[in-house]
């Protein structure tokens, strides 16, 4: 029994020990093929010492870091507002009939480009012609009686008073005449300027009556432009509008250029959007494909160079936008070789530069190149200069 229970002992000692030599088999299979983090974990139990992944870090203060650096430009910028603006003609009017009537003719299409004194449209004029020949004979008649009565009056057969009455019948005979007249010369509508027929209202031998419109004309002897300009801009160009160089250019007419002078200037503010209405008149030759209604972007800028504000210019580059909510650049010391961070506010890019409105004085060294590596008092070697 004894050695039965011993020999039992044994065989579950050996069984133990199979097992665990079973489970290292496995884990030194199985340690290539697990996640990092697992593998690591492993590694670090086997050995303590087991040194961590490499890491960039930033140079320390001491260490010298190569940084390109320009020098800040103070000089006159061109600035400069765009706005948008709209074509209009110089004057639009809505021409109509001042009498009533059947329209015999019209003349004219929308688009065409009439001159001063061409026939728009014509009513017809046979009612107008008699009423014109009824006052042409009243007004006979009552020049003969006059002479009549002016004769009689002189031999003494008739009163003075036929004769006042002669002179007052006649006198309303030519009034009826010039009347009768002036409303057969209404029966046509000419052009009263050069224009454009923007569009008409009728056909022909439709009944019109007196101030219906039949066309309406566009006079482009002088195209304007229409802004709204801001108030902060509405007050310099009313006070001083030469001090600016105002051109204008059309997108639906590309290659075409335009210079401005001011026309008038709307005193009525815009309430919600705080602007002002500005016109202005293009000077020089008018392209013929500008119309009236097109789209035009107005170009302000200062007219006299040394009239322009001095203005602090950096490259774009130059600017750490990377980890502040404001931006800064990096200034060099050339007395220390350090560079220090500045916070500027800034402008608006020209090109590759950009205005800074404050931070710099001007002349300062600034990085333009590998800022990202710096940190306070950073000592550097510079390129560039």
């Amino acid at each position: 029994m004894d050695w039965n229970r011993k020999s039992r002992s044994w065989k579950g000692i050996a069984s133990v020990l199979a097992v665990v030599a079973a489970a290292a088999v496995a884990v030194a299979v199985a340690v290539p093929f697990l996640p990092t983090r697992l593998t690591d974990v492993f590694a670090q139990t086997a050995n303590d010492a087991t040194e961590p992944a490499a890491r960039t870090e930033a140079p320390e203060p001491d260490q010298r870091v190569a940084v390109e650096v320009t020098r800040a430009q103070s000089r006159a910028v061109n600035r400069s507002r765009t706005v948008a603006g709209r074509v209009e003609p110089a004057r639009t009017v809505d021409i109509a009939f001042q009498v009533s009537g059947q329209v015999l003719r019209l003349k004219v299409e929308p688009g065409d480009r009439i001159t001063e004194g061409d026939l728009i449209a014509e009513l017809d004029p046979v009612d107008f012609e008699l009423a014109v020949d009824r006052a042409q004979a009243a007004f006979d008649l009552a020049e003969s009686e006059i002479k009549r009565a002016a004769s009689l009056a002189e031999r003494g057969v008739a009163a003075e008073s036929r004769l006042e009455t002669a002179r007052a019948e006649y006198a309303q005979a030519e009034v009826a005449l010039r009347e009768a007249e002036r409303r057969l010369s209404q029966t046509q509508i000419v052009a009263p300027f050069d224009a454009i027929v923007a569009r008409t209202f009728i056909e022909e031998y439709v009944n019109v009556t007196s101030a219906a419109p039949v066309a309406r004309l566009q006079d482009v002897s002088e195209m304007r432009i229409m802004i709204s300009l801001p108030e902060e801009l509405a007050a310099v160009a009313r006070r001083s509008p030469d001090a600016f160089d105002i051109v204008a250019s059309f997108p639906a007419v590309p290659g075409y250029t335009a210079p401005l002078v001011l026309r008038s200037f709307a005193t009525d503010v815009d309430r919600t959007a705080q602007t002002y209405d500005v016109e202005f008149a293009i000077t020089g030759d008018v392209d013929r494909r500008l119309l009236p209604g097109m789209t035009a972007r107005v170009r302000l800028s200062s007219a006299v160079a040394q009239d322009r504000a001095q203005s602090v210019m950096v490259p774009v580059s130059a600017v750490d936008t990377s980890s502040r909510t404001e931006p800064s650049v990096w200034v060099y010391d050339e007395a220390s070789g350090k560079v220090t961070r500045r916070t500027v506010r800034l402008g608006l890019p020209i090109n590759n530069e950009i205005v800074v409105l404050e931070g710099l004085e001007g002349n300062e060294l600034v990085v333009s190149g590998g800022w990202w590596r710096l940190s306070d008092n950073q000592s550097v070697t510079v390129s560039g200069l």
